[in-house]
């Protein structure tokens, strides 16, 4: 006579653990075939989605200067006199009541690594982003 665990009722040589072990087995291979641990298909989480949608971003955008420092002293002479925030630590970082932007340089071959950000208003970003690279290209003109 055979039991749900596939083992005779009366089969007393096949200790508890076997029985426990052939189930966590039975029970993984299900989790895998039913997609509950690793599904197939994975949805962008919606979180990520919302805060993208939350704060548009420019992403960062690379252009090589000749100046570096005379670039970020020109930048921040013009947008410091409105920004609640200034921070110099790693480039210039300014920080505004709808936007943000950080630009900095990276290597020695004076590279600069422009990234715009709003709260919500991705018109307002693409608007700043147009701002700030055009004033990166009129900075480089005049030298």
């Amino acid at each position: 006579m055979k039991t749900l665990s596939g083992f005779k009722a009366d089969d007393s040589r096949r200790p508890y653990g076997a029985d426990l072990k052939n189930n966590l087995a039975y029970l993984i291979v299900r989790a895998y075939a039913s997609e509950l641990i690793f599904p197939r298909v994975q949805k962008p989480p919606v979180l990520l989605v919302e805060r993208i949608g939350a704060f548009p971003s420019s992403g960062e955008i690379r252009r090589q200067v000749k100046d570096g420092p005379a670039l970020l002293a020109s930048i921040k002479q013009r947008y410091a006199v409105d920004a609640l925030d200034i921070n110099e630590n790693d480039g210039l970082n300014l920080v505004f009541a709808d936007w943000r932007f950080s630009l900095r340089l990276s290597g020695e071959d004076c590279v600069t690594c422009l990234t715009v950000e709003s709260r919500g208003d991705s018109s307002l970003m693409q608007r700043k982003t147009a701002e700030l690279l055009e004033q990166i290209d009129a900075q480089e003109a005049f030298e």
